[in-house]
């Protein structure tokens, strides 16, 4: 191992253990009932208000309790109703429908499942989405065959590039990558989502409770739910809470929450937009497993980025966003986009996602009567509407072969425990932001852009 290399990850170490001797303490409260309102994303500022619904203040007795208004347990929850209308579903969210990772998205969508070749049960999943927006009327904006470049910092990890050199730098409006590789995608708007499943689900008759956390889940031949003001007693149990999970009891040896910070610039101005290659490039992910970087245009000619913060120990779900985190943020995206320096940020949110080991999904039945869906690896649009499908399917023993996708906290590999799980990933992030701030493009100050501050208004 080269010198430098060394050197990096004993930086890593010393920003880490910092960090963890803060952090070291008896596994905290359930952060879920104590979170602070999450800000609205740009998604949802960008529809028309949801329904409101009311906090549960009563004790209820029900088929289903569905815990997480996402988009798993909302597509849960519809499909449990539709498939069998005679059930009592509930669907509990501990803030706003959609508020969590739901709307936290850049809206990408694909046929496939993330870390995986495509495969007949990712066309089927996606294909259901479709069949949802036809048999439902909604319309969530899906586009399909839009031109993705995939971003690579080194010519060593992309072999065979697409686009390399000062062509790539001329056509992504960025000296910081030195390969690229071509491709399409597809994409949505996530709040039109959202609103679409929430509209459903109150066609079919689900109930519905906002501002109802779950802190206590007793296990039995019924399950029991106590939220901060009622009480429901269920005879199965959809768990869809994704980041949340480990919060409440359910695979903590296997899940990943990861943090991240989003912002959204004001719309472009056509200098800026025709800069920027948005209209030539318009989704953008760089190559990477933890630590990557997310850029779309937004239907308003915004400039959309998503970052990495990192990882809280013993998977907390809370991360206050600082002038250190916008201080990170404001070098990374500075390094990679210059000319941005002097566009002001109109919108900021934080989110949270869940990874897995072998980036496939936690999924199926804990016990008897508790299924569950989590850790979709930061691609989930699709995978959660289709797994939420699953799950309805298992729950009411339909025949159906993607239930072989299913895959159980058992059948994952399991990740370092506690701190030292900490220490992995957060001194891994720490590196790789060490390493990016050596590259050639990082180190050079041509326009004098990466000294300027980057003007939050949010």
């Amino acid at each position: 191992m080269r010198r430098s290399r060394w050197i990096g990850i004993a930086g890593a170490a010393a920003v880490a253990l910092p960090l963890l001797a803060a952090d070291w303490q008896p596994r905290r409260r359930m952060e879920i009932a104590t979170e602070p309102e999450r800000t609205p994303s740009y998604w949802m500022c960008t529809i028309p208000p949801l329904p409101k619904f009311p906090r549960l203040d009563r004790e209820l007795q029900v088929d289903v309790a569905v815990v997480g208004g996402g988009f798993t347990g909302l597509a849960a929850a519809y499909y449990l109703k539709k498939l069998e209308p005679s059930l009592r579903v509930v669907l509990l969210e501990a803030q706003r429908f959609g508020s969590g990772a739901s709307s936290r998205n850049s809206g990408g969508v694909r046929a496939r499942f993330r870390g995986h070749d495509p495969s007949p049960s990712a066309e089927r999943g996606y294909q259901l989405l479709q069949t949802f927006a036809e048999t439902e009327g909604i319309d969530f904006d899906l586009a399909e065959g839009i031109p993705c470049i995939t971003l690579y910092s080194t010519a060593q990890r992309c072999p065979n590039p697409d686009l390399s050199g000062e062509e790539l730098a001329r056509e992504v409006g960025s000296p910081f990558y030195a390969a690229a590789e071509v491709s399409t995608a597809n994409w949505l708007h996530p709040g039109k989502l959202i609103a679409g499943l929430v509209e459903a689900n109150q066609r079919r008759g689900t109930e519905m409770y906002e501002w109802t956390p779950v802190v206590q889940i007793d296990r039995g031949r019924s399950i029991t739910l106590h939220t901060p003001g009622g009480r429901v007693t269920a005879q199965h149990l959809v768990m869809a809470t994704n980041g949340y999970t480990q919060q409440l009891g359910f695979a903590r040896s296997v899940l990943l929450t990861m943090h991240h910070r989003v912002i959204v610039t004001r719309p472009l101005t056509p200098e800026e937009w025709e800069r920027s290659g948005l209209e030539r490039w318009p989704f953008r992910l760089e190559a990477g497993g933890y630590y990557t970087h997310t850029v779309r245009s937004t239907p308003d000619r915004r400039f959309f980025y998503r970052h990495v913060l990192g990882h809280r120990p013993f998977e907390g779900t809370s991360w206050e966003i600082g002038e250190r985190e916008r201080e990170i943020g404001r070098r990374e995206l500075l390094q990679r986009y210059p000319w941005l320096a002097d566009v002001p940020i109109e919108y900021e949110w934080h989110g949270v996602t869940a990874r897995t080991a072998d980036w496939w999904p936690v999924s199926g039945q804990v016990d008897d009567n508790i299924h569950i869906a989590a850790g979709y690896n930061g691609s989930g649009v699709m995978p959660t509407h289709f797994f939420g499908f699953l799950l309805a399917q298992s729950i009411l023993g339909n025949p159906d072969p993607d239930l072989a996708l299913l895959r159980p906290p058992r059948n994952h590999p399991r990740l370092p425990a506690g701190w030292l799980r900490h220490l992995a990933f957060q001194g891994w992030i720490e590196y790789r932001r060490w390493r990016g701030r050596r590259t050639p493009a990082a180190q050079t100050d041509a326009t004098g852009a990466t000294s300027e501050r980057l003007d939050v208004t949010v």
